[in-house]
């Protein structure tokens, strides 16, 4: 990291914030006595993809009189508001997408977890307007990792987080009703849609995105897909915001929308089994029905096949686990209706497509790219992210031969899914 950027970075965070942190994180009471004798913020690795944040490492050397070295350090995880592109930074502050995850770890996140069994999130240790601390779920200690590349989402690892879903939509609808809180109403300000909504720039792009693509694939080159390609679908995806508003009538919870396996760590046994999970990054945090939670998951980290075999099972998990914890926390067993959680999940098919063919070209871009282009073409970066990415495809097409295959299949079974279903676009 060049010298400038590293005076920058160690000058984000001053001695007293560091002090604080240390002291949230060892949970110290006023009177206990702490001495800081360094600390530092070092840039993440360069395979942590942030669209709307730069990570760091925070290390902080605390003086132990009781161990051999006279000191331990204490490892934290940084979420910041960009600091090295400009325009990145702007478009993050314009958005308020630190407002809302600020909210989520301080005032949302803690009050969900006393309804929990199991560990929900990481544990905020500091926050101000453009910056988090959170611990860090990758320290031995707390051992937890991402899978790999090459490691599959197995039916464990998905029925596990399933039950993670569970465990923080019925937290939510448990603080509701014991302490007598409106989550949607208490939190409004924080909890607005950023992702599907007309009004987003990166949302449209998308839009756009979707249907360059669809519109010069081999495969949708008939009489029946190109009118809905070319006529229809743009209009369609303006109007998705309705999809993820809370509803009048069946119960809403806390969601967390943003799924995708970066933003889901896991613990093993010995075996390496999976036994828990955690979530991280709550920027599109929203209060409304669970059906776009769990799609965008199932979407996100299952095939195809494994959807036309095993959705029905996946769904009837996720079902019986919050039945399962309604009853845990003396709740009534009818406080959400199986039939209208069901429509719910139903209708959310589509919204949970659109995300998915949006984000997928995204994600799936060569391991350091993203970073790349950032760096060294921020202005024309930021017109791929919010103007045009007809020739951002192009580039990654010839420089990746099989990114096409990569990308195609939310936008096929989007395209698929809207021939089934003419009643959405007509």
């Amino acid at each position: 990291m060049p010298d400038e950027m590293s005076e920058k970075v160690v000058c984000t965070l001053s001695a007293k914030e560091c002090e604080t942190v240390v002291r949230n994180a060892l949970k110290l009471s006023p009177d206990e006595s702490i001495k800081i004798a360094s600390y530092t913020l070092e840039k993440g690795s360069n395979d942590l993809v942030g669209f709307m944040g730069e990570y760091f490492k925070l290390r902080v050397q605390i003086a132990d009189e009781h161990s051999t070295e006279g000191k331990r350090e204490l490892c934290c995880f940084v979420k910041s508001v960009p600091v090295s592109n400009e325009l990145q930074r702007a478009e993050c502050e314009r958005k308020c997408f630190f407002r809302k995850e600020i909210c989520a770890y301080t005032a949302i996140l803690p009050n969900i977890q006393k309804y929990a069994t199991t560990k929900l999130y990481a544990e905020c240790y500091y926050a101000r307007s453009d910056l988090l601390v959170l611990e860090d779920l990758s320290a031995a200690h707390l051992g937890y990792r991402h899978l790999t590349s090459d490691e599959p989402y197995t039916h464990r690892h998905i029925k596990l987080f399933l039950t993670h879903l569970a465990q923080l939509h019925v937290g939510s609808i448990a603080w509701e009703e014991k302490e007598d809180v409106n989550i949607g109403k208490q939190f409004e300000g924080s909890l607005f849609e950023l992702m599907l909504i007309a009004e987003n720039a990166w949302y449209v792009t998308g839009a756009k995105g979707i249907i360059f693509l669809a519109k010069n694939y081999r495969k949708f080159q008939t009489p029946e897909k190109q009118p809905l390609i070319n006529d229809k679908l743009f209009t369609l995806l303006m109007d998705m915001q309705k999809y993820t508003e809370p509803s009048t009538r069946s119960r809403n919870v806390y969601l967390h929308r943003d799924s995708w396996d970066r933003n889901i760590f896991f613990k093993f046994d010995t075996n390496n089994e999976p036994t828990a999970c955690c979530i991280v990054d709550f920027q599109l945090s929203r209060y409304a029905q669970p059906g776009l939670d769990v799609l965008f998951f199932l979407y996100g980290q299952t095939t195809a096949s494994e959807r036309k075999l095993h959705m029905k099972e996946y769904i009837e998990h996720y079902v019986s686990e919050l039945q399962a914890r309604f009853k845990e926390l003396d709740l009534p067993p009818d406080i959400v209706i199986k039939a209208e959680l069901l429509e719910d999940i139903r209708r959310a098919h589509l919204p949970a497509l659109v995300i998915m063919a949006i984000t997928k070209p995204l994600t799936m871009m060569p391991d350091g790219l993203s970073n790349k282009w950032r760096a060294e073409e921020q202005e024309k970066f930021d017109h791929y992210m919010n103007t045009q990415r007809d020739e951002f495809f192009q580039r990654i097409m010839e420089m990746d031969p099989s990114y096409e295959s990569k990308i195609m299949w939310p936008i096929e079974e989007l395209i698929e899914y809207l021939i089934r279903n003419p009643d959405l676009w007509h």
